[in-house]
């Protein structure tokens, strides 16, 4: 995800090169004045060469009924777009949930646990390893190499494991299970954690669900159909009246609409590498770093590796 001060707007500007949307809009609204520009010669030489008035073509198309096509683009635009947005904004309140929860989880194991530092280091690594997890396995990939850490008497059997979140919460519950069998939590303590782990479950299953479920094809099609055909007709509306300066004016309106369904296809599967994409794995090291320090746990070098790997597999 890109970090940007939305005040300074040179500062934004900067990120021009960064965003993959602005690169391929910038290519097919070249692609649409190269076509515009075909268009104008045609009609210049047209225009100016009777013995070639055989092959002229008149297409009429009434200026007033493409505004109103316009105008029902932009309503189909703007559905589009917040169509889009509340996929993105639906993952980063999971995630924002998420955040929570392992907080609050934290802080009833630190209650919990008192000095019993073996159990606490177990916790810690869990969560954290959870998180991690969570945000590869949202990405298509299952890697173990981020969460090497993970306590030593489970991570051989989680390397077995494609669905690593599945398992790690099943090793919450069965630590908090056995600390209940010896005696180190009472009855009601494990009753207040259960809810938590559920919730660790509940938010993975918005999340898969967010990715599992794109935008209906019939409509992802029908607008960029409806777009194509309405930057393809427009030439032939500005030339017969403004000339040459219909190959600016197109470039304009295609960078306007192309550049808004480009938009919406990047931010609707809003767990990806995209430029726009939601910061999942510094959202899980903030996890890590918050569960740590709730638990007092040390974090020795963990974040380095952590990060190190992440950059080695991106």
């Amino acid at each position: 995800m890109i970090n940007y001060d939305s005040k300074n707007w040179i500062a934004a500007i900067r990120h021009f090169k960064s965003s993959y949307v602005i690169r391929r809009t910038v290519r097919m609204c070249f692609g649409m004045g190269l076509y515009a520009a075909a268009i104008s010669t045609a009609d210049y030489f047209l225009r100016n060469h009777p013995e070639l008035a055989q092959w002229e073509m008149q297409i009429a198309i009434e200026p007033s009924v493409f505004g109103l096509l316009g105008i029902f683009l932009s309503l189909l635009l703007v559905f589009r777009t917040n169509t889009s947005y509340d996929r993105w904004w639906d993952g980063r309140k999971q995630w924002g949930a998420l955040i929570n929860q392992t907080r609050g989880l934290a802080i009833l194991l630190h209650g919990m646990l008192g000095k019993d530092s073996e159990n606490r280091r177990f916790f810690a690594e869990a969560i954290s390893s959870y998180c991690l997890a969570l945000s590869e396995h949202l990405r298509g990939k299952e890697d173990h190499s981020l969460i090497a850490h993970y306590s030593g008497e489970y991570i051989d059997d989680l390397k077995h494991y494609t669905h690593v979140p599945n398992r790690i919460v099943r090793d919450l519950y069965e630590r908090s299970q056995s600390l209940y069998r010896d005696g180190l939590i009472d009855g009601y303590q494990i009753s207040m954690l259960q809810p938590g782990f559920q919730a660790l479950l509940d938010i993975q299953g918005a999340c898969e669900r967010i990715r599992a479920t794109p935008i209906p094809f019939a409509h992802n099609f029908f607008i960029k159909l409806f777009i194509l055909a309405y930057c393809v007709l427009l030439p032939l509306v500005l030339v017969p009246i403004v000339g040459f300066y219909s190959i600016l004016l197109t470039m304009f309106v295609s960078y306007a609409l192309i550049g808004l369904e480009y938009i919406s296809v990047e931010i609707e599967e809003p767990f990806g590498m995209d430029c726009n994409d939601l910061p999942t794995h510094n959202l899980a090291v903030k996890i890590e770093h918050n569960v740590h320090e709730i638990l007092e746990v040390s974090r020795s070098d963990r974040e380095e590796e952590i990060q190190k790997a992440y950059i080695v597999i991106h």
